[in-house]
């Protein structure tokens, strides 16, 4: 969800910045009201009565009686006679920025309209009055006058961040998603880094506008640092989008999800653990049988012996494999040239990484690597697994940053990196 209001401020800061009239407090020095004239330079005095209300207004607002301060700058503004430009430029301000702290929009846009209206402020107190008004602007959904004053008040010199907020936020909303991205690619090369929430701003822009590799490139790097575990769910489900994915990466997809938590299912739990058994992994098939029933989708209702069929079958067959694998735990490895021998090599040694024997598995997976396999990368990803499979976070993410970014294998190689990378996932 986008915010469509604008963060808190402080109006005392504010007041004592509007009121400040050349005195060393910021309480008002009652001065005589100078002649005004075309020609004549703007003058901030004002007249002792007018002086009296701003001061009372400032201490009720001290109080935390803003409405009350609010009263006191109307009344003053409707009972004091012949109000000079300066005196009416500050009480239209004052009045505006106390509106705006009681969420009165609409008359805070027009009290800082017509403070700006009046002509009688500095640059920078007009400049303070736009970036005000933008707020109101912003908070009244008016987003097309909000994005337009900040960006005029931005070509006058404000380098305001909550101004940048409501501009971009602002474009945003107003559904410009490549003028929102280029607003933050500007502001992250101002700043050299964008704060999280601006970067989740940009990740939906890219989205928004259809940006496939923008969205991936910015919610990538939300998980990677700053752990937005929402973004999992999507990301994932966009690996099968990739050009040229095939239907034999699915078993590394549905691992990946499982260690995720993404599996939640029966019927998900069932298949994973059909495609590690046809692989040839009962022991890992089994494991995602307990996981199922740990989460509690299997092993009850009408299927419930069903399940446990299946779960002592696995059984049975993980417990065959540990004594026909014992002899191939002692075999040194060697990489083969045949793609036959070097595809037995890597599935033997993925079968010992399966059932514990991490140490001469991964030895003959590596070796393999070496050797002739039908599908290299879905190799090295699989070799990738069976690193974090036996504990080896560091060496697992090694093993799928090293997959060419050109592979359609790329982004689930990507996303398993994350994965390994975060302690909540290991």
């Amino acid at each position: 969800m986008i915010a469509t209001r604008t963060p808190a401020f402080s109006v005392a800061t504010a007041l004592a910045a509007v009121l400040l009239l050349g005195a060393g407090t910021a309480d008002l020095a009652a001065q005589p009201a100078a002649p005004t004239s075309a020609a004549s330079a703007p003058s901030f005095a004002v007249r002792p009565e007018v002086a009296a209300a701003l001061n009372q207004a400032i201490e009720r607002h001290r109080e935390g009686k803003v409405a009350e301060a609010r009263a006191l700058i109307e009344q003053a503004q409707t009972t004091t006679p012949n109000l000079q430009p300066a005196e009416l430029t500050v009480l239209h301000r004052v009045r505006g920025l106390i509106e705006l702290q009681l969420e009165q929009y609409a008359a805070a846009a027009q009290s800082l309209r017509a403070a700006l209206e009046t002509g009688a402020q500095s640059p920078a107190d007009s400049l303070q009055c736009q970036e005000a008004l933008a707020r109101a602007q912003f908070n009244l959904k008016d987003y097309t006058g909000a994005a337009e004053t900040a960006r005029l008040a931005q070509a006058a010199g404000s380098r305001s961040p909550l101004l940048q907020t409501v501009l971009v936020r602002a474009t945003y909303l107003q559904n410009d998603y490549r003028g929102t991205i280029e607003l933050l690619q500007e502001q992250q090369q101002r700043q050299g880094k964008l704060p999280v929430d601006e970067l989740r701003l940009l990740a939906s822009a890219y989205g928004q506008a259809g940006d496939e590799a923008g969205y991936l490139r910015v919610a990538e790097q939300l998980l990677r640092e700053h752990g937005r575990k929402e973004y999992w769910p999507d990301l994932v489900s966009r690996v099968r989008q990739q050009p040229g994915w095939q239907a034999r990466w699915d078993i590394d997809l549905q691992r990946l999800r499982l260690r995720l938590g993404l599996v939640v299912s029966a019927d998900e739990f069932l298949a994973l653990a059909d495609m590690e058994a046809r692989a040839g992994l009962p022991a890992q098939a089994l494991k995602v049988i307990d996981a199922g029933y740990a989460k509690g989708v299997l092993g009850k209702g009408p299927n419930e012996a069903e399940h446990e069929r299946l779960r002592s079958s696995l059984r049975r067959q993980a417990e065959d494999d540990r004594k026909s694998l014992a002899a191939a735990a002692a075999r040194p490895p060697s990489a083969s040239s045949d793609a036959r021998a070097a595809a037995a090599a890597f599935n033997t040694g993925a079968a010992l990484v399966s059932i514990g024997q991490a140490g001469p598995g991964l030895q003959m997976m590596k070796a393999a690597l070496e050797g002739s396999l039908a599908d290299p990368a879905q190799a090295r990803l699989q070799y990738g697994e069976a690193l974090a499979e036996a504990g080896q976070p560091e060496q697992a993410a090694a093993a799928f940053r090293a997959i060419d970014a050109a592979e359609p294998l790329a982004l689930l190689a990507r996303l398993w990196a994350l994965a390994v990378s975060d302690p909540g996932q290991r």
